[in-house]
Parts: structure tokens; C-alpha cells; sequence
């Protein structure tokens, strides 16, 4: 392919202006999905305005928007029609937020340095990532889902939240969870639904929306996923984060219930509060806090703050939840399923077993 065209085709997706996405075929397999994918997410093989024909002038950005591409259809590979189709969609309409965020308002305009510098960060981050955007885990396929948008930053908003010149260009929104691919039964397409994700603000509410998550665990019985939460608004004195797991037992495709993991009647509340009690202690006795017991039992009895592995059961302390203020932050304490033989339910999902 001749270098200009290679470069126009490079800053269209960038810019996405004036062209549509190439959507992967769907009525048939295709024959190289890795190839396709990667025509999908280059769409465009014209010229665009005056923003598309500077990101084609910058060597720097078509070479990064390349790599990017590449790293996102060696991920397709691996994941159905429906899901590179999801994957092209999904990257389209980040690239398209990416341009807000970085200031770039009018698509006629020229990207001034700063902003090339904010597109060029972007796309170096945004390719270490596509190394994750699908993985295979206790037998499954998951892929990651995400809704990303941006919104600019009047001066009005940023002349009312007391930021003025210093607020930032844009509010983005970036909420990501697994979806297992080709849900073969009612149980998976249950897992999907418990645990996607939905935007807690709208835009114009002028609050940041983040949303990452890691797989604990994934087996045929049972699949354990951590969030993280960040919301950030428009001037206000700090963000605020948080934490819950999902968990789903997947012979039913319903959340895990404590019922599923402990004996009713055992004490198993008392030995966790206990534990986290004096673990908490331990972590924040530079501070010289002490975690109220209350507090304490508030949070362990709750299973969206459980987090399954192999090893053990994690407690999670999203802030606030244990009674100290937000300068202590979160923190969490991990339990083995050897000290908790005593309690368990004979009959609770694998890995939730003592070890023999």
C-alpha cells in the first residue's frame, strides 16, 4: 500500500470524521478474522478535513494508530463474529472520545502540539491495554466490554465548579467489564447480564465515571470478578473510589449467597469479624486507628464484598466501610479456606473447599 493512503487510512481512525466503520461480516466465518478485524478498524481509505490530514501528516501518530490496530485484531483472533464486531464498535467509538478528551473540538481544526501529545499518550496506553481485551480463563472466553464517551467542558461549567482556566478539556466516561463470549447456556448469559455495567451519571453531570475489573477467579462452578469504582466531579475536593465483587455460581447463574459458602449457624460472622478486626488493626496501627467492631461486621457479612480464589477468601474494605475516614483509604484481608474449614458449607462451589 503506498505510504499516503497507508496514512489517510491511519488518520481516519483517528479522526472519524467524514467515513463509517467497516462492520465484520456476519453471515459468514471469516476467512482471516485477525485480517478483517483489522480492515474494520481502518475504515477509511480517503483523505479527511483539515484534523484527518494533520494526523496523517504526523508519522508519530499513524505509526502508534497502526500498532494499536494491529494489537486489537490479534485479539479478535480469539473471540465470535459478534464479538469482533463488538470490538470494532467499541474502539470506534473510543477513538472518538479520545479526541474530545484531548481538546480536539472542532474536527476542522488543526490538533494544536499539546493535543497531538494527548492523542500520541493515548494510543501508547490504550495499545499496552489491547493485550487484555480478551482472555481465556477456567474455560472461557471473555472479552472485554466497555462504553466510553467524552464530553467537552464548557466554560460555563468550568467558570461554575471554581476551576476556571485548570478545569479539564472534557468529562470521560470509562466503564469496563467481562462478557463471556458466545454464551452457550442460560447460566453464562446470566453471568453477562450480573455483571455489565452502567453508567452511574450523565455527562452533563460533570462527574468523571471509571470502571476497571479483574477476574479472581473462573471454573466451571463458580467465576469471582472484582470492580473498582472512581468517580471524580468537576471541582470537588477529592474523588471518590470503591470496590464489590460479583460472583456467580454457574450450575445456577445466580449470585453467590452466604448460604452457598458457609454453614448457617456455624459463627462464621464472629470469626470473620474477629479476623478482620485484628487485621485491620495491624494494617493502620501507624495511624493509631482502630476499626470500630460494628464496622467491621457491617462489611464481612456482605457478599459483594467477597472475592473468591483459589487460595482463599478475599474481604474487601472499599472506604468508609470500616469505619475510618477517607485519608486511610481501602484495604482488604485475605482469609485461607484451611482457617475457615470449620464453617464451610460442605456443598459450596469449587475452589471454596479446605484443602484435605
Amino acid at each position: 500500500m503506498h505510504l499516503t493512503a497507508a496514512l489517510a487510512m491511519s488518520a481516519c481512525a483517528l479522526a472519524l470524521v467524514g467515513c463509517g466503520p467497516r462492520p465484520v461480516a456476519r453471515d459468514a466465518a471469516p476467512a482471516d478474522p485477525v485480517a478483517e478485524t483489522a480492515a474494520a478498524l481502518n475504515p477509511c481509505d480517503d483523505g479527511g478535513d483539515a484534523f484527518a490530514r494533520a494526523v496523517c501528516a504526523n508519522p508519530q501518530l499513524a505509526a502508534l494508530e497502526g500498532e494499536l490496530r494491529a494489537a486489537l485484531a490479534r485479539e479478535a483472533g480469539d473471540v465470535s463474529e459478534a464479538g469482533r464486531q463488538a470490538l470494532v464498535e467499541t474502539q470506534q467509538r473510543w477513538l472518538q472520545a479520545q479526541r474530545t478528551a484531548c481538546g480536539i473540538i472542532d474536527p476542522d481544526a488543526a490538533p494544536s502540539a499539546d493535543q497531538i501529545a494527548c492523542l500520541r499518550a493515548r494510543l501508547t496506553d490504550r495499545t499496552r491495554q489491547a493485550a487484555g481485551a480478551v482472555e481465556q480463563l477456567g474455560g472461557y472466553t471473555f472479552q472485554r466490554m466497555e462504553i466510553v464517551s467524552a464530553q467537552a467542558v464548557t466554560a460555563e461549567a468550568a467558570a461554575a465548579s471554581g476551576l476556571g482556566e485548570s478545569a479539564p478539556p472534557a468529562i470521560t466516561r470509562d466503564i469496563r467489564f467481562p462478557r463471556i463470549d458466545e454464551a452457550a447456556t442460560p447460566q453464562a448469559a446470566r453471568f453477562n447480564a450480573l455483571v455489565a455495567q452502567q453508567p452511574q451519571y450523565r455527562l452533563e453531570d460533570q462527574t468523571e465515571e471509571q470502571v476497571t475489573y479483574r477476574i479472581a477467579y473462573a471454573g466451571p462452578a463458580l467465576i469471582s470478578v472484582r470492580f473498582d469504582l472512581y468517580e471524580s466531579s468537576l471541582g470537588a475536593a477529592h474523588p471518590n473510589t470503591s470496590a464489590r465483587a460479583v460472583n456467580v455460581v454457574m450450575t445456577t447463574g445466580q449470585p453467590l449467597t452466604a448460604g452457598d459458602v458457609f454453614r448457617a449457624g456455624s459463627g462464621w460472622e464472629n470469626f470473620l469479624v474477629e479476623r478482620a478486626t485484628r487485621a485491620l488493626t495491624r494494617q493502620f496501627r501507624d495511624q493509631g486507628f482502630e476499626p470500630p467492631e460494628a464496622d467491621v461486621r457491617d462489611t464481612v457479612t456482605k457478599p459483594h464484598l467477597w472475592l473468591i480464589t483459589e487460595q482463599g477468601l478475599v474481604l474487601l474494605f472499599p472506604p468508609y466501610s470500616f469505619g475510618g475516614p477517607y485519608a486511610l483509604g481501602d484495604a482488604e484481608v485475605a482469609v485461607p479456606w484451611a482457617d475457615l474449614a470449620r464453617f464451610l458449607n460442605p456443598n459450596a462451589p469449587a475452589p471454596i473447599r479446605a484443602p484435605a
